[in-house]
């Protein structure tokens, strides 16, 4: 017996949620990243060099925000908590310059 989770409707909404973890975790790595290098450069760091720490400690962060997306029971908690980050890190880094 088929049960109803194995229809076309599971999958879009399967797919749905891993385009939307993946360009969420993107989004709020990428304005981390940037929040970040900003921060490191006005704490007296060379550019150069932030921009590259930053960029390396990129990869952990997107990894571990997949993992925790994908782990998560609903898809609402990740788009409160992900869009409450994305928004404060948008906010600080227009703040900062």
């Amino acid at each position: 017996m088929r049960s109803v989770s194995d229809g076309p409707l599971a999958v879009a909404r399967i797919a749905l949620r891993a385009a939307a973890i993946v360009g969420g975790g993107y989004a709020c790595t990428a304005l981390a990243v940037t929040l970040g290098a900003a921060l490191l450069a006005r704490a007296g760091m060379a550019r150069s060099e932030a921009v590259v720490l930053m960029a390396m400690l990129g990869f952990p962060l997107y990894l571990g925000l997949l993992l925790w997306g994908f782990s998560l029971r609903r898809v609402s908690t990740w788009w409160l908590v992900s869009g409450a980050a994305a928004a404060t890190f948008a906010l600080l880094r227009i703040t900062l310059g």
